[in-house]
C-alpha cells in the first residue's frame, strides 16, 4: 500500500506556535558558513602541520575560492590549566607556533579564523582535560579577540553543574541558554565581531532563543559515521525549516563526504540536503596532510558549484519535507530560490536504484520551462505535471526548475492542444 506521510503543515506549525527571537544583526552570517574543522576526521587529536596542510589545500584545491573560508581547531589545542593571569593557552606541543600565528598563517591564505570552546568547565573530549570557559566568558572573549580571531565554535560538554557536570546530558536540569548567553553577550563587547557557533545538541529547542544569541545552532546530536544519521539528522531538521534565514542558520553538523564512509550516491545525497536546509558546509574530511589526500570523485561533490549556489542562494530559504512514501522509501523535499526558481530532492531511502517520478504539485507547481537534473547533468524542457528519473541507490534526484507554472494554473499556451493532437513524451517528462 502506498503510505503518503504529509508532514509540512502540522511540523511548520510547530515552529510558528512559539515566539520565536529576532535574529543576532551584525552582518555575519547573510548565507550560511562554509569551511573546514578538524572533528569528524582527526577527532580531538589537532596539531599545527594538520591544520596548516588542510587549509592550503582548501586553497590549493579551489576550495577557498568557492566559499570554504573557516578554517576550525576543534577539541584538542588547549591545556588543563590556564596561564596565571587566568587565560586560556594552547598546548604548545602540538601547536608550538601558537593559536596568533595560526590565526596569521589562516588570514595570509585569505582564509578566516576559527577556535573551538565549550560553555562547561572542560571541553568536549576530556580527559585529559582541557579547560572550558564556564564562568571564565568575558575574559575568554578578550582572548579570542586579541588573536584576531573570526569565529567561535561554542560546545555543551562538562556545564550541567545540578548533576555532576557531565560529560553529555541531552536532558540537563536547566536550558542551556543562559549559558550560550553570557558568551554571546561577551563576544559582542569586543572590537572584533565573531561568528557564534551555538553547539547544544538541539536541547531545549534552541529555534526558540539561538537567532538573537549566534548566527548558527545544532539542530541535534551529533553525526556519525553511518549512512542511518543522514535520516535521523534530516527527521530532526523537519520542524525547524521555516527559521532558517539571513543571519540565522540551523546547523545539521559538519559533512562527512570525502571521509571514505559514505558511498558516491550517499555523499551527493548528504550534500544535497545539506545545502538545500541551508546548513552551514562545513568539510570534515581530510584534504591534504602527511598521510591522507581527498579522493577526486568527493572533492568534485563539495565543489558542485549548482548545489553550493543553492546554499548560499541570498532569498535564504530553506527547503521542507512535502511529501514522504513510507513503505515505497522516498521522499520530495522542496523550496523557493531566488529569481522565482525551485530546488526539489527526491530522496530514494533504499539501496537500490530506482525510476522516481517528483509530481510537481507536490511542490507547488503545474509546469516547468527548464528541470535541471543536477547529478545527472542532464536539462529537460516544457516538463508538464511530472518529472521521472532513475535514482541510483541511497542517491538523490536533486532538480532546479525555472520558469515554472503554479498547481492549478492551466495557460493555454502551455497546456493547450489542438484536436487530435497528442503529445510527445519521453521517460522524463511530456513535450
Amino acid at each position: 500500500m502506498l503510505l503518503h506521510f504529509i508532514l509540512y503543515a502540522a511540523l511548520s506549525s510547530v515552529v510558528t506556535s512559539v515566539s520565536l527571537q529576532p535574529r543576532l544583526q551584525d552582518g555575519l552570517a547573510l548565507t550560511p558558513q562554509m569551511g573546514w574543522n578538524t572533528y569528524n576526521h582527526y577527532s580531538c587529536s589537532p596539531n599545527e602541520t594538520i591544520v596548516q596542510s588542510n587549509a592550503q589545500a582548501l586553497v590549493d584545491l579551489g576550495l577557498s575560492s568557492l566559499g570554504y573560508r573557516y578554517v576550525t581547531t576543534d577539541c584538542g589545542w588547549t591545556v588543563a590549566d590556564r596561564l596565571p593571569d587566568g587565560s586560556l593557552t594552547w598546548n604548545d606541543t602540538l601547536f608550538p607556533q601558537g593559536f596568533p600565528a595560526m590565526g596569521d598563517f589562516l588570514h595570509d591564505l585569505g582564509l578566516l579564523f576559527g577556535v573551538y570552546q565549550d560553555s562547561g568547565i572542560l571541553l568536549c573530549g576530556s580527559p585529559p582535560n582541557e579547560t572550558g570557559s564556564l564562568y571564565h566568558e568575558e575574559q575568554d572573549a578578550r582572548t579570542f579577540a586579541s588573536w584576531n580571531v573570526d569565529s567561535l565554535k561554542y560546545d555543551n560538554c562538562y556545564s550541567d553543574a545540578a548533576t555532576g557536570y557531565p560529560n553529555v546530558n541531552y536532558a540537563p536540569s536547566t536550558s542551556p541558554e543562559p549559558r550560550f548567553a553570557n558568551m554571546s553577550h561577551a563576544l559582542l563587547q569586543q572590537n572584533r565581531t565573531i561568528l557564534f557557533q551555538i553547539c547544544e545538541w538541539g536541547i531545549s529547542f534552541p529555534a526558540n532563543w539561538a537567532p538573537a544569541l549566534g548566527h548558527s545552532w545544532r539542530i541535534g546530536n551529533d553525526i556519525i559515521p553511518d549512512w542511518r544519521t543522514i535520516f535521523r539528522i534530516i527527521n530532526q531538521a523537519a520542524p525547524q525549516t521555516d527559521v532558517a534565514g539571513p543571519g540565522q542558520w540551523p546547523d545539521l553538523d559538519m559533512l562527512e563526504v570525502g571521509n571514505n564512509i559514505f558511498s558516491l550516491p550517499e555523499e551527493q545525497t548528504h550534500f544535497s540536503l545539506w545545502a538545500i536546509l541551508k546548513s552551514p558546509l562545513i568539510i570534515g574530511a581530510a584534504l591534504k596532510d602527511e598521510l591522507t589526500a581527498i579522493n577526486d570523485a568527493s572533492l568534485a561533490v563539495l565543489k558542485q558549484k549548482d548545489v553550493i549556489a543553492f546554499n548560499q542562494d541570498a532569498l535564504g530559504k530553506s527547503a521542507s519535507l512535502r511529501r514522504r512514501w513510507t513503505e515505497e522509501g522516498y521522499e520530495v523535499w522542496s523550496g523557493p530560490l531566488s529569481n522565482g526558481r525551485t530546488v526539489a530532492a527526491v530522496i530514494n531511502w533504499h539501496n537500490e536504484s530506482k525510476d522516481l517520478t517528483l509530481d510537481l504539485p507536490d511542490v507547488g507547481l503545474q509546469h516547468a520551462g527548464t528541470v535541471k537534473n543536477i547529478w545527472d547533468g542532464t536539462t529537460a524542457r516544457d516538463v508538464l505535471t511530472s518529472y521521472t528519473a532513475t535514482v541510483a541507490g541511497h542517491g538523490t534526484m536533486l532538480l532546479e526548475l525555472q520558469n515554472t507554472t503554479a498547481v492549478g494554473v492551466y495557460p493555454r499556451g502551455v497546456f493547450g492542444v489542438s484536436s487530435g493532437y497528442v503529445r510527445p513524451c519521453s521517460k522524463h517528462a511530456c513535450f
